[in-house]
């Protein structure tokens, strides 16, 4: 393993300690949204080999960050032979709903710590009217003793959380501008964007709402997929509220998105409203 780089600022969800800045699956996953630009999604799996992700996950580890947020659907042995070379890497784990709730069955037999409703998953129950069913996976969670989520795009699924007062651990939502090119247009519905461009409908009322929202949030799509720098996109999720950051990483981005998480974090308690979890 390297060297240790010094102190991440962490935060707690549940009695569970995470450090402010969380390394994203979907790099290391072979997920690219990439706009129209068809070969990237190829080109990461090309360079993301078992081997540098191990390294990558080694390096994060070193620079102070602890957990990473997978698909558990997908391939996570590299993971877990992490974990047999000795890392500690904390397993947030992102699952689909099914009527033997499968996929968070795995999710515990593996090790994750949490588990969390991935946010296509919560935005099909919550347009199927299915809340009920929301609240009976974060039941199941809970009983395994490991901390349960919901993940959202839609803004919609918090406030439906939290209006039949959803007993879980913390909620995943995205947040980010529209100050980038691709941003979506005025009038553009979904709150995806029509061109795999938008991540965050509305930013301005989802930090409305977050800020009264006492569960731990983390927020992810911070950067809208990669069109936003981290430098303006950290602090502005910092700043607006949100306790962690969900961030895809290379492992050539570690070392400046941690100084950049690390004086975001700093800076934000100046200027932020909403409490720290």
């Amino acid at each position: 393993m390297p060297a240790p780089q010094g102190h991440m600022p962490m935060g707690k969800i549940g009695g569970v300690q995470f450090s402010r800045l969380m390394l994203g699956g979907n790099l290391v996953a072979g997920y690219a949204h990439s706009r129209d630009l068809a070969y990237v999604a190829e080109l990461m799996k090309r360079y993301n080999t078992e081997s540098r992700i191990l390294q990558t996950l080694e390096m994060a580890e070193s620079h102070g960050i602890n957990a990473i947020n997978l698909s558990i659907w997908d391939n996570v042995s590299f993971l877990q032979q992490h974990w047999r070379n000795g890392g500690k890497m904390k397993l947030i784990a992102q699952a689909l709903p099914s009527p033997d709730l499968d996929q968070f069955k795995k999710a515990v037999d593996i090790g994750a710590c949490a588990v969390h409703l991935q946010g296509h998953g919560a935005e099909q129950l919550m347009e199927a009217g299915d809340m009920d069913a929301i609240a009976k996976i974060m039941a199941y969670v809970k009983r395994q003793k490991v901390l349960a989520g919901v993940a959202a795009h839609s803004l919609e699924v918090i406030q439906r959380c939290e209006a039949i007062k959803l007993d879980c651990d913390f909620y995943q939502k995205t947040l980010h501008t529209h100050n980038y090119p691709t941003a979506p247009k005025p009038g553009e519905a979904g709150y995806l964007g029509q061109y795999d461009n938008s991540w965050c409908k509305d930013p301005r009322e989802v930090v409305k709402v977050m800020d009264g929202v006492a569960k731990p949030w983390i927020a992810f799509k911070v950067m809208a997929a990669g069109a936003i720098s981290p430098k303006h996109a950290f602090p502005y999720a910092f700043n607006n509220g949100a306790d962690f950051i969900l961030a895809g990483m290379f492992d050539w981005q570690i070392a400046e998105d941690v100084a950049v998480a690390k004086a975001a974090f700093a800076d934000a308690h100046t200027k932020r409203e909403r409490p720290w979890a």
